[in-house]
C-alpha cells in the first residue's frame, strides 16, 4: 500500500509541474533577466520592438512579424484608490510561439513595485501584465516593460526581447 501511495504523490507532482510550465510560469532565470531597472534611466530608451523575418522559399515575399512593449499612463487604480498602477503588454503583428511580459511602476525616479512574475501567453499574439504600488498624493511615476518573445521557427532572430520604459504621469488625486 505505501508504494502505491507514493506512486500516486509522486505522478500527481508530475502533473502539477507540467501544469504549471505549460500554463505560463516562467524560470527562476527568465525572472532575473527579465528584471526592472532599480532607477528611471531615460539616457537608455531600451528596446520597445522587435522585428523577425522569415527564411522564405526564395521565390515570394518574406513574412515579417513585428512586436511591440506597449504602457499605459500610471494612474490611481480604479479598483483600490490606495494603489497606482500601470498596464504592461506586448503586442506581435502575428501570433508567437511564447511571450513572456513583465511590468514596473516608479515613483520619483526610483523603482516602487513589480508585477509578481512574468505573464506567459503561448501561440497568441499578445501578453498582458500589470505592477503597483501604493499611491502617494502628487509624485511622478514612471512604467516599465520588458520581456521575451520566442517566434516561430524559421523565423530569424529566433527570439527577441523588450526592455524599455514608457510613460510618466503626476498623479494629483492619491
Amino acid at each position: 500500500m505505501g508504494n502505491r501511495k507514493s506512486s500516486f504523490i509522486a505522478a500527481a507532482v508530475l502533473a502539477v509541474s507540467a501544469l504549471i510550465t505549460t500554463t505560463g510560469v516562467a524560470s527562476a532565470a527568465e525572472e532575473a533577466e527579465s528584471a526592472a531597472p532599480s532607477v528611471v534611466d531615460s539616457a537608455q530608451p531600451g528596446e520597445l520592438e522587435i522585428t523577425a523575418v522569415s527564411d522564405g522559399d526564395g521565390l515570394s515575399a518574406q513574412a515579417v512579424i513585428t512586436c511591440r512593449g506597449n504602457t499605459d499612463n500610471p494612474h490611481k487604480s480604479h479598483t483600490d484608490s490606495r494603489r497606482a498602477n500601470v498596464h504592461v503588454n506586448i503586442t506581435c503583428t502575428s501570433s508567437v510561439p511564447r511571450i513572456a511580459v513583465r511590468g514596473a511602476i516608479y515613483r520619483d525616479g526610483r523603482l516602487a513595485g513589480t508585477s509578481a512574475r512574468n505573464s506567459v501567453a503561448t501561440g497568441r499574439n499578445k501578453a498582458t501584465n500589470h505592477a503597483n504600488t501604493a499611491c502617494v498624493n502628487n509624485r511622478v511615476y514612471d512604467s516599465w516593460v520588458g520581456g521575451e518573445i520566442t517566434f516561430p521557427p524559421g523565423y530569424r532572430p529566433a527570439r527577441g526581447k523588450i526592455n524599455a520604459f514608457g510613460r510618466s504621469a503626476r498623479i494629483t488625486n492619491c
